[in-house]
């Protein structure tokens, strides 16, 4: 079986879905990444690990070391620029037209025809402009790829009752599937490890804790019949 993660930068694969990638790889499943951008409008570190303009090479880097560590076989990424992030914590639309988006991710789902897609969910987490993009930009690029169909879609973030991380659930998508991560935790943890630039991010979010504490144990996802093979 072929699994097509999507994502909008790096480090929300392993955030968001890094249990689940390394669940299916390790079922013997063929896991692949696609990210739209490279993150190069996102932080360099604290301190510093890099030049902002050389953001986008180290991230990639960065996105290839933790997708070895979750057990996935490759990373694509898109050629489009993700936005410097603004004044208060500003975040930015894409600049890129849906057309163009949802072109580029039909042809990679065209090529690799993988039989689950999973993505964003609908509210893009907390909000963020250009996850909500990402999902609309995938469903939109299924639609192009119609009669053809996945055997299954699932978005990241699914509501439940009393979630580890709140900020992560999309309210509009309900929960199907509550995975228990403990299995895989210690790759998840690589994962985040690997994103290095992002840690300062990471433990702002999460203060007090340790690398080992960031991951919650369970990811959940929301199941979309529509866009499946009946």
């Amino acid at each position: 079986m072929r699994v097509l993660v999507i994502a909008a930068h790096p480090d929300d694969e392993t955030v968001f879905c890094g249990g689940m990638m390394a669940k299916y790889a390790s079922e013997g499943h063929e896991v692949f990444v696609l990210l739209t951008t490279r993150g190069e409008g996102g932080e360099t570190g604290e301190p510093p690990l890099c030049a902002r303009d050389e953001l986008g090479q180290v991230r990639e880097r960065e996105a290839q070391a933790a997708i070895a560590a979750l057990g996935a076989r490759e990373v694509l990424f898109l050629p489009f620029c993700d936005p410097v992030v603004g004044p208060d914590d500003t975040l930015y639309h894409i600049d890129a037209t849906p057309e163009e988006f949802s072109g580029a991710i039909a042809a990679i789902m065209a090529e690799l025809r993988p039989d689950v897609v999973i993505t964003h969910g609908s509210n893009g987490e907390y909000g963020h402009p250009q996850h909500i993009f990402t999902h609309q930009s995938v469903f939109a690029a299924l639609r192009q790829l119609e009669p053809w169909r996945p055997a299954e879609v699932l978005t990241w973030g699914g509501a439940y009752p009393d979630p580890e991380k709140p900020r992560h659930i999309n309210q509009d998508d309900p929960a199907d599937i509550v995975l228990d991560v403990t299995p895989w935790l210690r790759q998840k943890i690589a994962a985040m490890d690997a994103h290095r630039t992002q840690h300062g991010l990471f433990f702002r979010k999460n203060p007090g804790k340790t690398i080992d504490e960031l991951p919650g144990r369970k990811e959940s996802f929301h199941r979309w019949p529509e866009l499946q093979r009946s």
